[in-house]
Formats: structure tokens, C-alpha cells, sequence
């Protein structure tokens, strides 16, 4: 692929001109990309924060409309849409801008990552010996598991940090487990990738982390005009699987709280005794 290969001679450039050693190179390279398109992430930063401001609102409003098609009172479900409608506009907020950082990111990740693993597999390029520290052989797996066990921690960090500071909805203990189980699980499978390739992903974390903490400072908030976001809690806990499969076993039966059922008026004629 030409994007792939355009990057590898752009490491293999960086490793030779700058005399810097592969490892050096490779963090150079990441470094040097997540600060050209810092600027587009903190700008989608900002409508992010703009529809995070709006969630909780919206997420009302949406439930009202459901409830009202459920109800087929569509004057009820116009009404809210209408709403909706106006807070979108009130707030600026957008589906779009907000992940045009992601965007960018997915495939430099994705080229990179590509690019790195070749550049392993090339005994020309040295990398064998461009390792520091316990892993100084780049095109070998870490002996120790010390990279997959950072590169984890780092994956996990950076969900906990955006969930804890940059979104208004307390995240759901069952999710914090879920992320915490793929973090473990991903340190098991990527255990046997180069360390060239760790490398590079503890690299990008890293720099993820430390974005979110700086875009969730006051001073910076207040420089890009970013709003604050208030974090809520659910009302009641989600309704798990089997909630969901305890509904009523008869149409005809109701609960006090149900209101009378409508009742078609008699045709014309002798009403029955």
C-alpha cells in the first residue's frame, strides 16, 4: 500500500538523517503527527463538549418521543422532536465535528501500526539492535510482557480518564469491568507482537492520556471556550436482559397505575341485559 509504504520511508528517514535510534524515530514520528492535528482535536473537543453539554436533555426528550410513538400520540412525539430540534441549535451541536479528530487518527493508527510490523520483519533495517532498555531487540516479542502490560494499562487509562472527565454520564460499573476485561485481554493477545510494534502503541497512548488531561483543564477549557459538562448519575439502574423479558404474560391484564383501556362505543339498537 502507498500510505504504508510512504511511512516507512519516512521512519527509515527520520532514523538515518537524524542519526536518532529506532526507538527514538518511531516516537518522533507519533509525537510529531498527534501535535500537527492537535489543533483539529481540540476544535472537535469543543463540539464534543458542546453535545455532552446537551446529553442528558436529550436523552429525555428522546425518551418522551419513543413513548409517544409507543402511545401513537404523533402530535406528542411532533412536539418533542421539535424540541429537540432546538436545543441541537441552541447548543451548535453537531454529529459530525466532533469526530473529526478520530478521523484523523484511525488511520495514521492503522499505517503506522502496518508500517512498524514491516520495518520488523526487515533485516536491513537493523531494528534488532535499535531497542532500548529490556527490549532491545525491536523485531522480537518482549521477553518480560512489561510493553503489552503498559500498552493495557495505557488503552485502559485513556477510557477511564475520557468516561471520568469529559462526558456528562457516570459510566455504569458493568462498563468499567467490560473495559477493564479487554484491557487484561488485549495484553494476552498482543503479548507476541514486536516490541517495535508496543512500542508504538504505548507511544500513541500516551499522548492520548496526556491530551485528555490537558484538554480537561479549567485554564485550557477557558482559552478554547470549552463548557464545563456536569456529570449525572442514572436515575435508576439499566434494565438488564431479564427485565426486559418480564412483561405481561396477558393483553388484557393491567396494573393499577394502567389507565382505562378505550372502549368502542355499541351500535345503535336494543342494548343486551
Amino acid at each position: 500500500m502507498f500510505p504504508v509504504r510512504m511511512t516507512e520511508y519516512l521512519l527509515e528517514f527520520m532514523h538515518v538523517s537524524t542519526g536518532l535510534p529506532w526507538w527514538a524515530a518511531i516516537g518522533a514520528v507519533v509525537v510529531g503527527y498527534r501535535l500537527l492535528i492537535l489543533p483539529v482535536n481540540a476544535w472537535s473537543q469543543k463540539h464534543m463538549m458542546n453535545a455532552m453539554q446537551g446529553q442528558p436533555e436529550m436523552n429525555r426528550i428522546t425518551a418522551q418521543i419513543k413513548a409517544a410513538n409507543v402511545r401513537r400520540d404523533y402530535m406528542s412525539a411532533a412536539k418533542h422532536s421539535q424540541e429537540l430540534i432546538a436545543i441541537r441549535k441552541k447548543l451548535n451541536i453537531s454529529v459530525v465535528k466532533p469526530m473529526v479528530g478520530t478521523f484523523l487518527q484511525i488511520p495514521f493508527m492503522m499505517v503506522m501500526f502496518a508500517a512498524v510490523r514491516d520495518l520488523a520483519t526487515i533485516p536491513a533495517a537493523h531494528m534488532s539492535t535499535g531497542g532500548a532498555l529490556w527490549f532491545t531487540n525491536l523485531m522480537a516479542a518482549d521477553p518480560y510482557m512489561i510493553l503489552p502490560v503498559i500498552s493495557a494499562i495505557g488503552t485502559m487509562g485513556t477510557f477511564e480518564l475520557q468516561s471520568k472527565l469529559n462526558s456528562s454520564v457516570e459510566q455504569s460499573r458493568e462498563m468499567k469491568i467490560l473495559f477493564r476485561c479487554i484491557a487484561v485481554l488485549g495484553a494476552a493477545v498482543t503479548s507476541g507482537l514486536s516490541s517495535s510494534v508496543l512500542l508504538f502503541w504505548v507511544y500513541n497512548t500516551a499522548f492520548t492520556v496526556l491530551q485528555i488531561l490537558v484538554f480537561s483543564a479549567k485554564p485550557f477549557r477557558r482559552v478554547m471556550g470549552i463548557p464545563d459538562v456536569k456529570k449525572v448519575k442514572f436515575a435508576r439502574p439499566p434494565p438488564t436482559v431479564l427485565d426486559k423479558l418480564n412483561v405481561k404474560k396477558y393483553v388484557g391484564m393491567k396494573s393499577k397505575n394502567d389507565a382505562t383501556p378505550f372502549v368502542l362505543p355499541r351500535k345503535s339498537g336494543n342494548p343486551k341485559n
